[in-house]
C-alpha cells in the first residue's frame, strides 16, 4: 500500500472494484483464464498462484521448514501467508470449495461410458471436456 499511499480513499475502492467487477464478469474458467492472462503479468500470477499452495499446506498443517523446502519460498513469504489466513480465513476456505467443486464436475464429465445399451460391458472414453468449462 505504501506505492499507492498518494491516493484517496475513493481512488483505492475505485481500483479494487474495477478488480472484482473484472472477476464477477466471468461465466466459466475460460473467460477467467482470459481475465487473469489479459491484466495480471506471468509474476503477478506466479506470486498468487504459490499463496495458495502455501495457504494449502499451512491448512493441512505443515510446517513453515517442510514448506520453505516443498516450494522453495522464504519464512517471510510464509508468514505473509499465515498472517493473510489469519486476517481472511473466508478466503482462503472459499478458493477451497470452489476447487472442489471444479474438480468434482470435470471428473464426472471428463469420461464417457459408450456401447451398445444391450452391452454388459461398455467403454470409457475420454470427452474434449476440461476444467475451463465449468460453469460459475
Amino acid at each position: 500500500m505504501r506505492r499507492y499511499k498518494f491516493l484517496d480513499k475513493d481512488s483505492v475502492y475505485e481500483a479494487l472494484n474495477k478488480l472484482r467487477l473484472a472477476f464477477l464478469a466471468a461465466k466459466d474458467g475460460a473467460e477467467v483464464e482470459e481475465i487473469i492472462m489479459g491484466i495480471l503479468t506471468h509474476d503477478e500470477r506466479m506470486k498468487i498462484g504459490r499463496r495458495i499452495q502455501i495457504s494449502q499446506m499451512l491448512q493441512a498443517d505443515l510446517s513453515y521448514q517442510e514448506i520453505k523446502n516443498n516450494l522453495n519460498v522464504g519464512f517471510a513469504t510464509i508468514g505473509l501467508v499465515d498472517k493473510l489466513i489469519n486476517n481472511h480465513p473466508n478466503c482462503y476456505k472459499l478458493i477451497d470449495k470452489r476447487e472442489q467443486k471444479v474438480e468434482g464436475v470435470y471428473k464426472r464429465k471428463v469420461f464417457e461410458m459408450v456401447g451398445n445399451p444391450k452391452s454388459v460391458f461398455k467403454t470409457k472414453i475420454r470427452t474434449k471436456f476440461s476444467r475451463k468449462e465449468v460453469p460459475r
